[in-house]
């Protein structure tokens, strides 16, 4: 008795076929189950010194080396509404004992100069603080200046997360729209001190069809700055797309010389969110238990109209300011244009 031979199926080769049906498959809501995923949210502070030394050698000629100082870390952790506090110094006396150390008695120029840094950081629900201190001293402990080496310091504190829009009445998931965020710097420098401050809010995302888009936009003052007032606000216009998580993050820097202080441990901060007509906020801060949004962002409301210049947002014009990343060809547009092409070489072949 002969058996009907078994129809044999062709597996196809994965790496043959078109990858466009696979990302439309990938992204169809039909396909999405289970929970949503946890917004994320991160959080970091930071202090570390530095010496720069410059000598010249009689053998090397003019040479310059770094010496890295301690440094001061934090982390926020689960449970808890910000980072512990990151401080910490250093100090290098002057008046030592030469030729035990080679390389004390270059940065101290022979024992005749004292160095020291000191500084603290702290992120505290979504506010930044930032603060450090320099000393440059002669051998009496009094303030000076000159020698081989420049002492410096900085702290920083950072937060990041993610935060989602859902779709609304009038904006599907998919679209896209804009969030008018004010970022806020706040702090001092000392009489006579030498540094700078810094702050920036910076956003990210891919969209749905894998295009990534970024923007940022920052604060900065120097000590002797005659325009720094002691607070500065600015306002950035944010893209996002309706149902897709998006990344906020803000920073902030300070870094002192020589001597002097720069204290911005009176926070940088959001004070401000306008988000569009009919909009919920969903935020990795609010999901980690560090405050309500008004807490954290201070006044957070919505557009009065579905077409508030603030909230929507208009490509034609980089979205006020925004430049997007220019996209590559989707897989689609791709493989069209490649029949087309094979359409007119056999044309062109059928017309010799």
């Amino acid at each position: 008795m002969r058996c009907k031979p078994t129809a044999r199926v062709a597996t196809p080769d994965p790496k043959r076929l078109p990858r466009w049906p696979a990302l439309l498959l990938a992204l169809s809501p039909a396909l999405a189950t289970g929970p949503a995923a946890a917004l994320g949210f991160s959080a970091s502070a930071w202090v570390q010194g530095w010496v720069n030394t410059s000598v010249t050698s009689p053998y090397l000629g003019d040479i310059s080396f770094n010496v890295n100082l301690p440094a001061f870390n934090s982390y926020w952790q689960p449970g808890v509404a910000g980072t512990d506090v990151a401080g910490g110094g250093f100090s290098i006396a002057a008046g030592q004992p030469l030729g035990l150390d080679p390389i004390y008695d270059l940065v101290s120029s022979g024992g005749q100069f004292g160095l020291a840094f000191n500084g603290q950081a702290q992120v505290q629900g979504l506010n930044l603080r930032t603060e450090a201190s320099v000393s440059t001293t002669d051998a009496n402990g009094q303030t000076a200046s000159g020698g081989n080496s420049l002492i410096q310091s900085q702290a920083s504190a950072s937060w990041s997360q993610e935060l989602l829009i859902g779709a609304t009445s009038v904006r599907p998931a998919g679209s896209y729209g804009a969030i008018l965020v004010s970022f806020q710097l706040d702090g001092h420098f000392a009489p006579d001190s030498s540094g700078s401050a810094y702050g920036q809010i910076y956003t990210s995302f891919t969209d749905l069809a894998g295009v990534s888009y970024s923007s940022s936009a920052g604060i900065s003052t120097y000590a002797g700055d005659s325009n720094w007032t002691g607070a500065q606000t600015i306002y950035k216009k944010l893209l996002f797309q309706y149902g897709t998580p998006f990344s906020l993050s803000a920073s902030q820097w300070v870094t002192s010389y020589g001597n002097g202080t720069a204290d911005f441990f009176n926070t940088g901060k959001i004070t401000s969110i306008e988000l569009p007509y009919e909009a919920t906020l969903q935020s990795g801060a609010q999901e980690a238990g560090l405050g309500a949004a008004g807490d954290l962002y201070g006044q957070v409301f919505n557009s009065a109209t579905p077409d508030a210049q603030n909230t929507n947002w208009d490509f034609g014009n980089n979205g006020g300011g925004f430049t997007p990343a220019v996209p590559e060809p989707p897989p689609a547009a791709l493989l069209a244009a490649g029949v087309l092409m094979l359409g007119l070489l056999a044309r062109r072949r059928l017309g010799r």
